[in-house]
């Protein structure tokens, strides 16, 4: 049997859950859009592909940059599949093109991934989000046409994954699920930070950034006089 990197259906085959609620998780300061029931990458690593990870760009908007507490990807898996993600292998680059893996800015491994059921699915598939939480990455504001990549590899024991495609329903940040500029690498199939079009496969992908923007100075300053206020205020009444 020949293992294939995407789902590659025929559209008489898809059944996609059209009730699910948006999903763009409390803080995320980039979430490139819901599942669009189109198709999915391989973006895994279990007992049957050893290493499969999609890469889709974001870019940091805030000019003194973002705090990123946590990351995610939506991925299609069995029916019930959430018990069996037992990981996930994380990345932050910067500098991808084809062929080239660019700078490695912040990577991980985790045991203990928060996996939540989106309510979407389609090809007899559901969809869920995999997020790795707990971390503390600066990412600074880049220049202008230049993008991060993130990719979130959940780590399963039993069954496949793959990383939903989007067209950027819900998404919140740029790009909008609208550019196309994913890639694909994987030591199991043979590709090296190749773009996901030369896998049949020229789509966006749901994956996410959740924390806080860095406050300009005078966003500070404000806030620091405000409570100044507040607290003389609090002790003139207090006096009387």
């Amino acid at each position: 049997m020949r293992i294939l990197p995407a789902l590659f259906v025929t559209a008489a085959l898809v059944v996609v859950n059209t009730t699910a609620i948006a999903q763009a998780p409390p803080g995320s300061l980039w979430y490139n859009g819901d599942f669009n029931g189109v198709n999915g990458l391989a973006n895994e690593r279990d007992n049957v592909v050893s290493q499969a990870a999609v890469y889709d760009d974001f870019n940091v908007n805030a000019p003194l940059g973002w705090d990123v507490t946590a990351v995610f990807s939506d991925n299609m898996m069995l029916p019930g599949g959430g018990p069996y993600v037992t990981g996930a292998d994380w990345e932050i680059r910067t500098g991808v093109s084809e062929g080239n893996a660019g700078a490695l800015i912040a990577s991980g491994t985790t045991n203990s991934p928060i996996v939540t059921s989106t309510g979407r699915g389609g090809f007899g598939l559901e969809e869920y989000m995999v997020e790795v939480t707990g971390l503390n990455v600066f990412l600074s504001a880049l220049p202008s046409g230049q993008h991060y990549w993130l990719n979130v590899t959940p780590v399963l024991s039993y069954g496949r994954s793959f990383n939903s495609t989007t067209s950027g329903t819900n998404c919140v940040g740029t790009p909008c699920g609208n550019d196309q500029n994913a890639f694909f690498n994987s030591t199991f199939f043979g590709a090296y930070f190749t773009s996901t079009a030369n896998e049949g496969q020229p789509y966006d992908y749901s994956n996410g950034v959740i924390g806080t923007v860095v406050p300009e100075p005078a966003t500070v300053a404000l806030v620091t006089c405000g409570m100044g206020a507040l607290l003389i205020e609090l002790r003139r009444r207090h006096a009387a």
